[in-house]
């Protein structure tokens, strides 16, 4: 067990699978710590779930990793290496694939019923897409994709992440998430700049009515945080 970091983190890359709360976790983050949070989704989804083209796609990752600050929230195993080599700190989220699973299909549910019903969702959804687009693209695609994290995407990231510099803190479970982001939280930094020419997460302004920042996380950070357990990678 060893302590999260003592310095400053200033960019922040978010992984884990879908369904775990990472996106969840990024919000309350940037609420939290003022840095810029970034979704891949909505970087690289377009109307009509259509992906962008390679190249222009490695740019893009390329410019974002170089900027000073920013949470990135989003796996993208082939951009995994370049964000962990500039990252301060990489945060995994890596609960029960089951867990996931049952999370994505309840959330796949709701955005459902919202988008016949016609009523606005509070859920996240990729910037890129359209009114008339569908709100998930593939409920077995994901569920499948969150069942095989592990032995998947999570066996190709550990060696990237441990060749980089930055720590990896596990988040097993709500607590342990909720652990690193009081800590996190309360560390000093300065105000960052949005990082340019990406689109920086307006979740809060496509969801509620007249905008407004999402609430900073409950309660005051604690003066001194428990060591922060990290997983071998």
């Amino acid at each position: 067990m060893t302590a999260a970091p003592a310095t400053s983190a200033r960019r922040i890359v978010v992984l884990g699978s879908p369904g775990s709360g990472k996106s969840t976790f990024s919000h309350a983050l940037a609420a939290g710590t003022g840095l810029p949070l970034v979704h891949l989704d909505d970087v690289y989804w377009r109307a009509g779930w259509q992906r962008p083209p390679e190249d222009e796609w490695e740019r893009v990752v390329e410019r974002l990793a170089a900027e000073p600050s920013w949470i990135i929230d989003g796996n993208f195993a082939d951009t995994v290496r370049r964000r962990a080599e500039r990252a301060d700190v990489v945060i995994l989220f890596d609960r029960h694939p089951w867990l996931c699973a049952g999370a994505l299909v309840r959330r796949s549910l709701r955005l459902r019923g919202n988008a016949l019903l016609g009523r606005p969702t509070r859920e996240y959804l990729p910037a890129g897409l359209t009114a008339g687009d569908p709100p998930v693209r593939s409920v077995t695609a994901l569920v499948r994709k969150a069942v095989g994290f592990r032995g998947r995407e999570l066996r190709l990231m550990r060696p990237l992440l441990a060749a980089g510099p930055a720590p990896v803190l596990h988040c097993r479970s709500r607590r342990e998430a909720a652990r690193v982001l009081r800590h996190l939280s309360a560390q000093e930094r300065p105000t960052p700049a949005e990082p340019a020419g990406v689109p920086v997460c307006t979740c809060a302004q496509r969801q509620r009515p007249g905008g407004g920042p999402l609430p900073r996380p409950p309660g005051p950070p604690p003066r001194h945080v428990r060591p922060v357990r990290e997983g071998s990678t």
